[in-house]
């Protein structure tokens, strides 16, 4: 395919498309007017579809609705409560009839996960509001009225939408990533949108996260698209592949990731992983903060914060699992620097009851493996006896003995070691003699 090859984009155009019916609700047909986009960003209420497991269609499951002081009612349908296969939307929604309130300010848990990031949030004040420069910067849209203006092809199984009867499914259509790539970037300069790129870019909303990203499908295969930002410092997208490469050389669950020329720009394309059946099934998809139930006032989710949460959440097949996977994530962010920035974008796959942990993407994880000495040249980076320790301190709050957290630890120690050119460890800091330490046993 070249380069510049037309990509099929999942996201919202300006029409609804008329879908055949499921069941007792059905896809819909409206125009979406200017009033209709000022409308649904400031509604108070909405309905949450969801896509069971192993399904291809959507079925309505609750409502949602915001009241005063940015507090939040939701309560499922009872004709949903009533399905044989209803699962419970995330952790923090257990199945039960009538309406309950929501916890905290605004929108947390399971239904902010399905809202688009800082991102799709810029793109939906630029686009569906007309917004640019310094106007793009006031938000006065609710999570609620993102969540409607988002489309229904974002990551995970949920969508917000008007009805509880018609689902309004987002057509799709061919678009070149170059076009995209530009359309990405006078967004992020304040620049005015011709219709050209302005319909392209409606793809790019609903999507989590700070940087420039679109959902799209290449060759069959659905995508996340990572583009540079006009605010990257160096090869951001090549570091954020390189670090993808390199997990995968050390044993971590990453997904197909590939780095594109698309004329004089770059972009990442990282297969999603919420997809299933042929692609045409959605898998559930919460956030680290969602699976430990701390809410959006607390700064970060921490590692001990994940593994304290598997024992509730993960069944006891997979538990074991689970812990050597996080604990050769963390390890590996260690090792290159990345300690405390990690833990935040770690997801993990919802199937009504128990969560999985799913692979690693959407990292924003660069390597920081490469220095300027004094004289500007690259110069080596070391990697300290200390981090090594660091992580083998950790390794008992996940669950792990002495040897299969030293077994771990040397298998991402000498991935790195092996596939980075740039990458060296400190003498003998790996030996027999080395304080690593696990708990409070030296090894």
């Amino acid at each position: 395919m070249p380069a510049s090859g037309a990509i099929a984009i999942r996201m919202q155009l300006r029409y609804y498309h008329c879908r055949r019916a499921i069941g007792a609700s059905s896809y819909g047909t409206r125009l979406v007017t200017t009033s209709r986009i000022h409308a649904l960003s400031e509604a108070a209420s909405a309905f949450v579809w969801t896509w069971l497991p192993g399904e291809i269609r959507p079925v309505p499951a609750g409502r949602l609705h915001g009241g005063t002081e940015s507090r939040h009612d939701f309560g499922y349908l009872p004709d949903y409560l009533d399905r044989p296969n209803a699962i419970a939307l995330g952790p923090d929604l257990p199945l039960a009839p009538g309406m309950r309130a929501l916890p905290g300010l605004g929108l947390t848990g399971t239904l902010r996960d399905a809202l688009p990031g800082a991102w799709g949030r810029r793109v939906t004040r630029t686009l569906q509001l007309g917004r640019r420069g310094a106007e793009v910067e006031a938000d006065t849209i609710g999570g609620i009225g993102y969540g409607l203006l988002a489309g229904t092809d974002g990551v995970g199984a949920l969508s917000y939408e008007a009805s509880a009867t018609s689902f309004e499914a987002r057509p799709i259509a061919p678009v070149e990533l170059d076009v995209l790539a530009e359309a990405v970037e006078r967004v992020e300069l304040g620049q005015p949108l011709p219709p050209e790129l302005a319909g392209p870019l409606i793809h790019a909303v609903a999507v989590g996260g700070a940087r420039p990203k679109a959902l799209v499908e290449v060759n069959g295969r659905r995508c996340i698209a990572w583009f540079a930002s006009v605010r990257d410092r160096g090869d951001m997208l090549r570091a954020e592949f390189m670090a993808l490469q390199l997990a995968r050389q050390c044993r971590i669950d990453v997904p197909h990731a590939e780095l594109r020329q698309i004329g004089n720009r770059q972009v990442l394309l990282i297969k999603r992983f919420d997809r299933g059946n042929g692609e045409a099934a959605r898998r559930g998809v919460i956030s680290g903060r969602t699976l430990t139930g701390l809410n959006h006032q607390v700064p970060s989710v921490g590692w001990r914060d994940l593994a304290d949460a598997l024992p509730r959440l993960v069944t006891a097949h997979d538990r074991a699992d689970a812990g050597r996977e996080l604990f050769r994530r963390m390890t590996f962010g260690i090792l290159i620097g990345h300690a405390d920035d990690w833990p935040r974008g770690q997801s993990f796959l919802w199937d009504g009851s128990n969560a999985e942990l799913a692979p690693a993407a959407f990292s924003g994880l660069p390597l920081r493996l490469h220095h300027e000495t004094s004289s500007g040249r690259a110069r080596r980076n070391s990697i300290p006896q200390g981090r090594i320790a660091q992580a083998g301190e950790a390794a008992t709050m996940f669950g792990l003995d002495r040897e299969a957290a030293l077994s771990i630890i040397k298998q991402v120690r000498d991935g790195i070691a092996e596939h980075d050119p740039a990458a060296m460890f400190e003498p003998d800091t790996f030996s027999a003699s080395a304080d690593v330490r696990i708990g409070s046993a030296a090894v």
